[in-house]
């Protein structure tokens, strides 16, 4: 599975296994982009620093997190980590995003954060009618804001109304693509899509997941595979450990 993500991407500056080692280089030689964040980009003070003879090794050994989504499947949705020596190391029930709001792909870990507040729109599904009726209407940007946008939209070909949010408090967070993180979220059930395409986890498994994460760990998100003859158990999904 790891080759087959490494596969997708072409051996260049943009390719997300080499952006996740640019940032752990970053990260361990106290750099910070222009911005003030991890970006995994050749800039100056990466190209200064490589070339430097004081430039620190990587103090972290290599790791991989596999999230896998359900796909309409009945298995759970989990967090799986990988580590170079150790094989599979550790893995948890997740959540990902409604609508297939978290897309497949694989993305450096570029902040990480032990608490935080979350804010946006989340996707809730209506019927065409709904939506044809909230034509013109607009919501805040997130709870609270004076900023606006259209209430209605669409995810992946299904037609939604907007609803803000503003949760703070967000605790053990690794954002990994664009406003994407995994990280902890109180839910009364794990293991099926609920987010707003962030991946959730329980409280002691964020704790834990935290501890072992570091900046720059590639994130694959990835469906499912598994075959009718192996039933729904987690053995099933192709990638897992066993």
């Amino acid at each position: 599975v790891l080759q087959k993500a490494a596969d997708q991407y072409a051996w260049n500056a943009g390719n997300p296994f080499i952006r996740g080692a640019v940032i752990q280089f970053e990260r361990a030689n106290g750099i910070l982009g222009p911005k003030g964040a991890s970006e995994g980009r050749f800039h100056k003070a990466v190209l200064h620093a490589l070339f430097s003879p004081k430039a620190k090794a990587d103090p972290w050994a290599w790791e991989w997190a596999l999230v896998n989504k359900a796909a309409g499947t009945r298995i759970p949705e989990r967090l799986s980590l990988w580590t170079h020596f150790q094989g599979w190391l550790w893995h948890t029930r997740v959540n990902t995003g409604v609508l297939g709001s978290t897309p497949d792909g694989t993305w450096p870990i570029y902040q990480r954060l032990p608490s935080t507040t979350m804010r946006g729109v989340f996707p809730v599904p209506v019927s065409s009618m709904t939506y044809a009726a909230l034509e013109g209407q607009q919501v805040p940007q997130w709870a609270g804001s004076t900023l606006l946008q259209s209430a209605r939209g669409v995810v992946n070909g299904h037609t939604v109304r907007w609803q803000p949010y503003n949760d703070p408090g967000i605790k053990w967070v690794n954002y990994f693509d664009d406003g994407r993180g995994i990280h902890y979220y109180p839910r009364a059930r794990y293991g099926f899509p609920q987010s707003a395409g962030c991946v959730e986890e329980p409280l002691k498994s964020a704790r834990t997941a935290y501890g072992l994460l570091h900046y720059g760990v590639p994130v694959t998100v990835a469906k499912a595979a598994f075959s009718a003859s192996q039933g729904s158990t987690p053995s099933a999904i192709e990638g897992f450990p066993q």
